[in-house]
């Protein structure tokens, strides 16, 4: 049996973000992940302005690989009605190679880490047991959820909670223009197909309320891409479960991914700040990341509208006829 002040579940940006702050405030953790790292995972692995500089003010001195595009296109049933210039660069990085760097910083920084899955939680007068496949027991004052969409944590807090949306994505052909590509649709049930050019190879993926395999194919063979090997992962995309005082989901497993696009690297980054914040300080976390909440409220709101036929109409038109006001909504929601 151990014993720990903070168990980490799930080694992913959120992860190992919180475990690098809980570092510097000298907080005892520990971090586990049944993965072997590098290992894939499914995202455009885009990085934002706002992304990017929240992790740099958080971790100013990791250093990590990314491609650099400033173009983006949108496109609506296929046509193009808006060609956008970046005054701020999106940063596509390779999931696979980002997520290794950020744990082996957290490593290299004295993290204490260890392959192993959870598979039992309990608790006894305010103690916290955490079980582990291996047959190892580790006692926490905190445990926090960082293990993605079939987070063991979350579903913990509610066994019948949502896995949400599901992605399906390829790895496609390099294309010579280094382009964002983004098409919506009246057709989809509230998502768009996006293309993200990293280094070495295009990501070609496809999200709605109701992605299938089949409806996937449809989608990028309309859009031209040819067929590659395809692979899936759900994203949460609520807060169906009950907000508990020591144990904290972050990033994806939390359901704090962007309602309307579905970022999600710099809702991982923030809420993992959040819960490093209250742990270090004993506020809640309900507390330290009420505004978070609030902005999800929000862009739930705004995505019902954004998605109906009335919403992608007017959508086309700003694009069209008043393209300064996308410009100012592009930046509004990245920078």
């Amino acid at each position: 049996m151990e014993k720990t002040k903070v168990l980490i579940v799930g080694a992913g940006p959120a992860g190992s973000t919180c475990g690098l702050l809980l570092r510097k405030r000298g907080v005892d953790c520990l971090l586990v992940d049944r993965a072997t790292f590098p290992r894939d995972k499914i995202c455009g692995g885009g990085l934002t302005p706002r992304a990017y500089r929240l992790l740099e003010e958080l971790l100013p001195s990791f250093r990590y690989d990314y491609n650099s595009v400033q173009e983006l296109k949108l496109m609506i049933e296929g046509e193009p009605v808006f060609d956008l210039h970046m005054n701020n660069e999106l940063r596509i990085v390779k999931r696979r190679q980002f997520d290794a760097q950020l744990l082996e910083e957290y490593i290299n920084n004295g993290g204490n880490f260890i392959c192993d899955a959870l598979t039992n939680i309990e608790e006894h007068d305010g103690q916290i047991t955490a079980t582990l496949r291996s047959g190892r027991q580790v006692f926490c004052d905190y445990l926090i959820g960082a293990d993605g969409a079939n987070s063991r944590v979350r579903k913990y807090l509610n066994p019948e909670t949502s896995r949400g949306f599901l992605f399906l994505e390829q790895y496609g052909p390099k294309s010579p223009d280094n382009v964002i590509e983004i098409n919506l649709s009246a057709s989809y049930d509230a998502g768009y197909y996006y293309n993200f050019p990293n280094e070495a190879y295009d990501v070609q993926g496809f999200c709605d309320r109701s992605t299938t395999m089949k409806v996937f194919r449809s989608v990028l063979t309309t859009m031209g891409c040819p067929e590659e090997k395809a692979k899936g992962a759900y994203i949460p995309l609520s807060f169906d479960y009950p907000l508990h005082e020591r144990i904290i989901l972050i990033g994806d497993a939390g359901g704090f991914a962007n309602r309307l696009t579905f970022e999600g690297l710099y809702y991982a980054f923030l809420t993992a700040s959040h819960a490093a914040e209250a742990i270090g300080t004993g506020q809640p976390f309900a507390e330290v990341n009420k505004q978070v909440f609030a902005n999800k409220r929000k862009e739930e709101r705004l995505t019902r509208f954004f998605y109906s036929r009335r919403g992608l109409k007017l959508f086309r038109f700003l694009c069209k006829r008043m393209p300064g006001v996308v410009r100012w909504g592009y930046n509004k929601a990245t920078i």
